[in-house]
C-alpha cells in the first residue's frame, strides 16, 4: 500500500461515513499548516519538505525519550537539530537525551547555548534553566545548581517544577525541613507530579516519618508505575516499617522494571527501523521489524501498539484490533493504542465505541492532539456541531504547540 493511500486518517471507511468524515476532517486542515516547533526569533522558516522531515525526526525522538530509549532518541534528535539548529524544542529534547545518557557536559553546553540565544522564547528559556539545574544536580555541582535556580525562585509565581527543584537542592544541602516544605508546595501546585512525590517520599524517609513517606511513595508509584526510584525507596520504607511481605513484593516489581528497561534498550534499533520503514510507506518491512521486536519482548505494549498501527494501515482490521487490545491490556493508559483502536471501530462504523476510546485517549494524555482531531470528524458526521466546534478548537490549540503531524500518526506507542 502506498504512503498516499494512508494519508486519510480513517482509511477506507464505509462510503457515507467516509464522505462525511473526510468533510469534517478537512474542516480542520487550515489549522494544520506546519507551525514552527518553537520560537525561532527572526530565523527564516524551513522549506516545507525540510520542515516535515524535521517534525518527523523530532516526534520520533520525543517518543523514544518517553519510552526510555535515550540512545535512539539522541541519534534522531541530533539529525533534527542539524536541520534546524534554532529550534529550542529540539535542543531541549536532545539535552534531555544527553542527560539520560550521562553525557552531562554535552547537555550542559547545549542548555547554556539555548539560554544564551536572544531568539529563545521566554517559555523555552524557563524550561532550559530548569533542565540546566537538573543537569548540574546530576553532576554534583550543588553550588552552580543553586545559582542557576535562583532566577526561577525569584519569579512572581514560581512553578511546580521550580518548587520541586528547590526541594531537591535543600535535600542535598541537608535541610530536610525546607526540602519537605518545598516539595509539598510543588505537589500542591501539580498534584500529579510523580517526581515531586518520589522526592518527598525520600525526604520523609530520611527524616524518619515512615508512614507519611510510604503514602508519598505509593502515590508516586501509582502515578508512574515505571519509576524505579520510587519503587526501590518504597521497598526500603516497607522494610523499616516491618512490612516484609510488602517489601518483597515491591522488590520483585523493581527487578521486573530493571529487566524491562534492559529489554527496551535492545528493542530500540528494531523500533527505529520499523518507524523509518513506516514513514517511507514500506509497510511490510515496518511490520516485520515490530514483529521481530515482539519476538524479543512479547508483552512490550509499545511494540504491540506499533504493530497494530501498521496492520491498521494495511487494512488488516481483525489483526490490528487484537494487537491493540493486547497492548491496552498491559498498558491501559496508552493513548496511542486507544486512538488507533478507535480508528478500527470507526472503520467498522461503530462510532459510539470509537468516541469512548478517543475520550479515554484524551484523558490519558491531555497533550495529545490526535484524539480531538478524530472526535471532531466523527461529531461532524453525526451532525453534532457544538461538539465538533469544541473538539476542533481543542485540536487547533494542541496542534499549535506540537511538532507532531496529527494527520499521519507515526506507529509508535504512547506513554501512560
Amino acid at each position: 500500500m502506498s504512503r498516499n493511500s494512508r494519508s486519510s486518517p480513517l482509511g477506507a471507511a464505509p462510503p457515507r461515513l467516509a464522505r462525511v468524515l473526510v468533510l469534517g476532517l478537512l474542516a480542520l486542515l487550515p489549522s494544520c499548516s506546519r507551525q514552527p516547533a518553537s520560537s525561532h526569533g527572526q530565523s527564516a522558516p524551513l522549506p516545507p519538505e525540510v520542515q516535515r522531515h524535521f517534525d518527523q525526526l523530532l516526534q520520533r525522538g520525543q517518543r523514544f525519550l518517553a519510552d526510555g530509549l535515550q540512545d535512539e532518541a539522541a541519534k534522531v534528535l541530533e539529525q533534527a537539530r542539524r536541520l534546524d539548529p534554532a529550534s529550542a524544542t529540539a535542543g531541549l529534547a536532545l539535552a534531555r537525551a544527553y542527560r539520560l545518557q550521562s553525557r552531562l557536559a554535552a547537555a550542559r553546553g547545549l542548555l547554556e547555548e539555548i539560554l544564551g540565544s536572544p531568539a529563545t522564547a521566554s517559555a523555552d528559556r524557563t524550561r532550559a534553566r530548569e533542565s540546566l539545574v537538573e543537569v548540574l544536580l546530576d553532576s554534583g555541582d550543588l553550588a552552580s545548581a543553586e545559582t542557576a535556580l535562583q532566577p526561577l525562585r525569584e519569579a512572581e509565581h514560581p512553578s511546580a517544577v521550580t518548587q520541586r527543584l528547590a526541594g531537591i537542592v535543600a535535600y542535598r544541602k541537608g535541610d530536610l525541613a525546607v526540602s519537605i516544605a518545598d516539595l509539598k508546595e510543588a505537589i500542591r501546585l501539580a498534584p500529579d507530579d510523580a517526581q515531586a512525590r518520589a522526592a518527598l517520599g525520600l525526604a520523609l524517609l530520611q527524616s524518619g516519618n515512615l508512614q507519611e513517606a510510604a503514602g508519598a511513595l505509593e502515590e508516586a508509584v501509582r502515578l508512574d508505575a515505571d519509576s524505579q526510584t520510587a519503587v526501590i525507596n518504597l521497598a526500603k520504607v516497607y522494610q523499616r516499617l516491618g512490612r516484609s511481605e510488602d517489601a518483597s513484593t515491591v522488590l520483585e516489581r523493581f527487578r521486573g522494571l530493571y529487566e524491562m528497561r534492559s529489554a527496551r534498550q535492545k528493542l530500540g534499533p528494531l523500533r527505529a527501523k520499523g518507524m523509518a520503514a513506516y514513514e517511507a510507506g514500506r509497510l511490510d518491512e515496518a511490520l516485520a521489524s515490530f514483529q521481530e521486536a515482539l519476538r524479543l519482548a512479547p508483552r512490550d505494549p509499545q511494540a504491540l501498539a506499533q504493530a497494530g498501527s501498521v496492520l491498521l494501515a494495511m487494512q488488516r482490521l481483525d489483526e490490528a484490533q487484537a494487537s491493540l487490545e493486547q497492548s491496552l491490556s498491559i498498558l491501559p493508559g496508552n493513548d496511542f493504542a486507544l486512538t488507533e483502536l478507535a480508528r478500527v471501530h470507526a472503520l467498522r462504523n461503530d462510532l459510539p465505541a470509537a468516541i469512548d476510546l478517543l475520550q479515554k485517549a484524551a484523558r490519558a494524555n491531555p497533550a495529545a492532539a490526535q484524539p480531538h482531531y478524530f472526535l471532531a470528524g466523527i461529531y461532524l458526521s453525526q451532525g453534532r456541531r457544538q461538539e465538533f466546534l469544541k473538539e476542533k478548537a481543542i485540536f487547533q490549540q494542541l496542534q499549535s504547540k506540537s511538532p507532531a503531524d496529527a494527520l499521519l500518526p507515526l506507529p509508535d506507542g504512547g506513554t501512560p
